[in-house]
């Protein structure tokens, strides 16, 4: 357990600080169907945020799917109506490809 909290403090110390504060929030708002490392949950389609096609997807797709739920406008996505800033929209979104690197 102690190697695992050590680990994930330098992990989170050599990210850009955008998505170290998008850590935080990917934890609280996203974690729960996208999981720990953006794999997502096999019962919930298009949840694996580490796909060759996720990766592909532009920087606007991405954060408009986080802040409006996307071109499929999903409720449960529209966190700008649920009182995420754009700043932290885009720190979500630095958070999530730094997921994507590894």
């Amino acid at each position: 357990m102690k190697v695992q909290l050590a680990l994930g403090a330098l992990l989170l110390a050599a990210m850009p600080l955008a998505a170290q504060e998008g850590a935080a929030l990917y934890k609280a708002k996203c974690f729960g169907c996208h999981g720990a490392t953006g794999e997502g949950k096999a019962a919930i389609a298009g949840s694996n945020l580490l796909t060759a096609e996720a990766k592909k997807r532009p920087d606007a797709e991405v954060k408009a799917a986080i802040a409006e739920g996307g071109k499929k406008a999903k409720a449960a996505h529209a966190f700008e109506k649920k009182g995420v800033t754009p700043k932290q929209v885009d720190a979500l979104l630095a958070y999530v490809r730094e997921l994507q690197k590894k």
